[in-house]
């Protein structure tokens, strides 16, 4: 995986509205993250005094450590073009967060030189994130959806 590839990932997590990405290309795996601290007011600041754990005993505050992971799964752009969320304009979109979609179902279209190509998911799961807005202008490879795995 070379430089380059890895400065237009940064870049585009960072212009997407996509929280996390994870790839991996010739036997390489590279995990990105956005993760932003909330704002804290004067009053949050200086921490409360708490019982702590009896020694020797660990203590993790952060459900992430002690949960499994969720499996998830991207959907990808196939071809450069625009992408649609509905199948005609007017129309409700194909697919949105928190809908359970089964492989082969159409999720969106993809513009490219004129012709409509569907997007269809190519596994079953619940769409958890949608990374471009309508009429997006989009590139081959780009993420549009995250799906989580059912199980």
């Amino acid at each position: 995986m070379d430089l380059d590839f890895v400065q237009k990932l940064i870049e585009f997590v960072s212009r997407s509205p996509i929280a996390e990405l994870e790839i991996e290309r010739d036997g390489v795996r590279i995990r990105m993250s956005r993760h932003t601290a909330p704002a804290q007011s004067a009053s949050q600041t200086q921490p409360s005094p708490q019982p702590g754990p009896a020694a020797g005993i660990a203590v993790s505050s952060n459900p992430a450590l002690t949960a499994p992971p969720i499996a998830r799964h991207s959907i990808r752009a196939p071809l450069t073009g625009v992408f649609y969320r509905s199948g005609t304009e007017g129309e409700p979109p194909l697919a949105s967060v928190g809908d359970v979609v089964m492989e082969g179902q159409k999720v969106g279209v993809l513009e490219a030189m004129k012709t409509f190509n569907a997007v269809e998911s190519d596994r079953p799961g619940r769409i958890v994130q949608i990374a471009f807005d309508d009429h997006a202008a989009v590139q081959s490879g780009d993420v549009l959806f995250v799906l989580e795995d059912l199980g």
